[in-house]
């Protein structure tokens, strides 16, 4: 009989039939981790995906942004154009009519209106090719009548070197005293209250600012101003071999600004005030402005005074498809901020 041979059980009491358990467990966890890894891949993607696509939607936002407002600044400044252009030859047609010396308040404020309306016209055809409707109005009870005074320093009606040039003055405007350099007295601040030609507003109270006009050391145009007869302070002074104009209310010398020239002379007075010239005999050159009274239609003057239209209201329109405006302005050219 052959003999049957067994083999030896393994030490934990199993036999050597095969590969252990162990191993299939092994492979599960393998499976396992491979998912997780595609998982996160995937997921990665995801969010990658999301980010490209939230920076083309931030992107296409500012740009739309961006075109819109590129267009309202556009529209603003159109229309801004057209309410400059307005105002500008309203204001032109103002002084045109003043200097034009109307016989009375009522031509000149009939002037005004009828210069309106050929501005109107005008605005009309210019706009018009723009794709833009304009309409510009005025009326009547929108005008503020006045005085426009002009004349030569010394030729005043006195005789005189000392003229009142508006009295009884609620605003002023286009306050103009052209001057001949090589007229003017040479001296200083020191000096100027007792040699200079000066422009004096005087007030209610008895308050008054004094603005003097001399030639410096140096053969500058000087400009100074004091107040109730004090020393005065320079506040500007420029070279020039020809005429200078002193813009009161525009606050300049010449070409050059003036700084404080108004604020610190007549925009310093509380109320209506008093406008005279004195020691024309050292000055020569000639004067001009436009004066709205405290009360009634004119100021009185020892220069010529006429007629005026001193400020009108104006009513514009200005349409397109993209655009609707609409404003009312007061014009009063070259009255001061102050």
């Amino acid at each position: 009989m052959a003999a049957v041979t067994t083999d030896p059980p393994d030490g934990d009491g199993s036999r050597g039939v095969g590969p252990r358990d162990g191993g299939a467990a092994s492979d599960g966890r393998g499976f396992r981790d491979a998912d997780r890894g595609q998982m996160l891949l995937v997921a990665g993607l995801i969010v990658a995906v999301a980010l490209v696509a939230l920076v083309v939607l931030l992107n296409a936002s500012i740009y739309s942004e961006n075109v819109a407002t590129r267009g309202i600044e556009a529209t603003d400044g159109e229309a801004m154009e057209v309410r400059a252009t307005a105002v500008e030859g309203t204001g032109a047609l103002i002084d045109g009519t003043n200097r034009n010396r109307p016989a009375d308040h009522g031509a000149a404020i009939t002037a005004v209106e009828d210069g309106v309306v050929d501005l109107d016209a005008y605005l009309a055809r210019a706009y018009a090719d723009r794709g833009g409707v304009t309409h510009l109005t005025t009326t009547a009870a929108s005008m503020e009548r006045g005085s426009y005074v002009t004349g030569n320093l010394t030729a005043n009606g006195t005789g005189g070197s000392n003229a009142s040039l508006a009295a009884g003055v609620d605003r002023t405007r286009g306050f103009v005293v052209g001057v001949e350099p090589t007229s003017l007295a040479s001296t200083d601040e020191s000096g100027a209250v007792a040699n200079a030609f000066r422009i004096e507003f005087a007030d209610s109270t008895a308050a008054t600012r004094e603005v003097y006009v001399y030639e410096n050391a140096d053969s500058n145009v000087t400009v100074a101003v004091g107040e109730n007869g004090s020393a005065p302070t320079v506040v500007c002074s420029t070279p020039s071999s020809g005429p200078v104009d002193v813009d009161l209310t525009g606050s300049t010398l010449g070409d050059e600004g003036c700084p404080g020239l108004w604020t610190e002379s007549a925009g310093e007075l509380d109320g209506s005030y008093d406008v005279r010239i004195e020691r024309t005999d050292a000055a020569a050159g000639d004067v001009q402005l436009t004066a709205l009274p405290e009360s009634g239609d004119a100021v009185s003057s020892d220069h010529t005074a006429s007629p005026a239209v001193y400020e009108a209201v104006i009513d514009l329109s200005y349409r397109t498809a993209e655009l609707r405006f609409e404003t009312t302005v007061r014009v009063a050219p070259g009255e001061p901020d102050a």
